[in-house]
């Protein structure tokens, strides 16, 4: 089984809803669905900006005491999450 990204369920989900007929007995509101669409990109992209952050923070010699202060956790658990790790198989 091939695993696809949310991006990629998304514009799948996106070309569906095309084809959805607006003519038909029950046109669908899905203004909600997108709304949690926008949110989830939204949310990807702070989560990019955070983990570069975070680098540059170690860069300059910052503690994981100091980076998960700054984060609002635990340094255990900032550094469980932005530790990099090699690729997954």
């Amino acid at each position: 089984m091939t695993k696809t990204s949310r991006p990629e369920r998304l514009a799948a989900y996106e070309r569906w809803t095309d084809l959805v007929d607006a003519e038909g007995p029950v046109v669908l509101d899905t203004s909600s669905l997108k709304a949690l669409r926008e949110l989830a990109g939204q949310r990807d992209a702070v989560d990019a900006e955070l983990a570069a952050a975070v680098r540059r923070a170690r860069l300059d010699n910052r503690s994981w005491s100091q980076i998960g202060l700054m984060l609002g956790v635990s340094k255990q658990a900032a550094q469980r999450k932005y530790t990099e790790r090699g690729p997954v198989a």
